[in-house]
Formats: C-alpha cells, structure tokens, sequence
C-alpha cells in the first residue's frame, strides 16, 4: 500500500489494505467527535466530506485540520 496516495471510499473494499487496530480507530473517532467540522448526523466532517466511522479505519487516512495522522504499523 503507498502511503503517500490519498485515502479514497473504495480502499474499504481493498483486501490489500488492513484496517487499523481497534484502539487507532477509536482515538481517530474520539477526536472527530469532538471537533467542531464533525457533525453527529450523519456522521461527517465538513471540512473533508468524509463518514468519519469508515474514513478513521483506513490507514492511509489523515485528518485534514491535523487532530490525527496516517497510521504506521512498522
């Protein structure tokens, strides 16, 4: 998986592409929810557009007001 290419919808379905652990996922989500671009319904953050319970899965996926980061297992 390139790290440097954006994170896009689709990558959910990639079998390439391991999800985050559980935890990363959480914290991802825990800072969304409580960022004031997150909206509770439906879910979305309107400074990317994205549904932040899929998008905080991806590894290749940043925050774009920088509250979380690209994860890197290794």
């Amino acid at each position: 998986m390139d790290m440097d290419k954006e994170a896009r919808p689709w990558d959910l379905f990639r079998t390439d592409i391991e999800h985050v652990p559980d935890d990363i996922q959480k914290a991802r989500l825990d800072a969304c929810h409580s960022c004031e671009m997150y909206i509770k319904v439906p879910g979305v953050c309107i400074k990317c557009g994205c549904l932040m319970n899929l998008k905080t899965k991806l590894p290749h996926a940043y925050c774009p007001i920088d509250k979380w980061g690209k994860y890197n297992s290794a």
